[in-house]
């Protein structure tokens, strides 16, 4: 009997390392409860990055996570959604960062759109989500806008199966106003680390005409840890209308990369405050306003508008 009792707990003790299942979240909605619903205007967030179990103090990443996503619900209440680029857990599957990262979303009600990261390739397991493919793309709508969300892990050789995806989800959603694409390998950067990486030449190089073809208003990214605005772009280049690319920091603390000196051509704005950061994007027929603060005193520290 001792044996036997000893044997499940060691059972439930690896699950437990092993994955967080969703229906264990807490209370956590995914954007599949509230995808394809109407509104003339909304508004949402954006979250780079909260990567909890990076740092050395996981019960202090959760309080940064959990304090930059109290205060976006008090100062941003009535955003229908909340979507990350990536990179939500440091270890793929490691049930206690899992729960770090979803308790504090349960806790303040809003509902998730994840991405694929390099550091959570299997993230997406935990969820139900709409019109996902085999490889870790999914897209839904929501108002008027499009919102296609990308598994970069996949490569350059994966590249004619997203641009496929990418195809099927804009030929069935022709009236969408707006389209955004939300991958977490940034390719328009200003890390001092990666800014001349031959990775990020290839994504840029690969997926840009993609975007140009499609048609793709804004692009939301991650995985370098600083925020960083584009000019509009198209082919590679900056243009009067075009693909605004966003670079999203860290929405928790966990980690942050330091900024290269002096703009790259591409570069509308570059921060870093080395301060929890969120986005607030809101999405009328005819504007995008997009709103950045540091979460720890809610200071805009970006703003800009494109419009139609």
């Amino acid at each position: 009997m001792l044996k036997k009792f000893f044997a499940a707990a060691v059972a439930l003790a690896m699950l437990a390392s092993f994955a967080y299942p969703a229906s264990a979240a807490g209370g956590v909605r995914s954007i599949n409860e509230i995808a394809g619903t109407q509104a003339e205007s909304f508004s949402f967030i954006a979250a780079g990055d909260p990567q909890l179990g990076a740092g050395s103090s996981p019960d202090l990443q959760r309080a940064g996570w959990l304090a930059s996503l109290t205060n976006a619900a008090q100062a941003w209440g009535d955003a229908a959604f909340l979507l990350t680029a990536g990179d939500n857990i440091n270890t793929n599957r490691d049930g206690a960062q899992l729960a770090a990262f979803l308790e504090p979303l349960a806790e303040t009600g809003f509902a998730l759109a994840p991405t694929v990261g390099n550091h959570d390739p299997d993230i997406l397991e935990n969820f139900e989500l709409p019109n996902r493919d085999g490889l870790g793309n999914y897209w839904y709508t929501y108002g008027n806008a499009l919102f296609m969300h990308l598994n970069t892990n996949n490569g350059a050789g994966a590249i004619f199966k997203m641009a496929g995806f990418l195809r099927a989800a804009v030929r069935a959603n022709p009236d969408a106003a707006w389209k955004f694409v939300i991958f977490h390998h940034t390719f328009y950067t200003a890390a001092a680390s990666r800014v001349t990486s031959a990775d990020g030449y290839m994504r840029r190089l690969l997926y840009a005409p993609l975007f140009d073809l499609f048609g793709i208003d804004m692009a939301l990214m991650g995985h370098d840890h600083i925020y960083v605005r584009s000019k509009p772009m198209k082919f590679w280049l900056p243009c009067n209308s075009g693909t605004t690319y966003v670079t999203l920091n860290s929405s928790s603390g966990s980690k942050f990369y330091d900024m290269v000196n002096g703009k790259r051509y591409y570069t509308q704005v570059q921060l870093q405050p080395k301060a929890p950061m969120l986005t607030r994007i809101d999405v009328t027929p005819r504007a995008l306003t997009l709103t950045t603060c540091r979460t720890d005193t809610m200071e805009v520290l970006d703003t800009c508008v494109i419009t139609k």
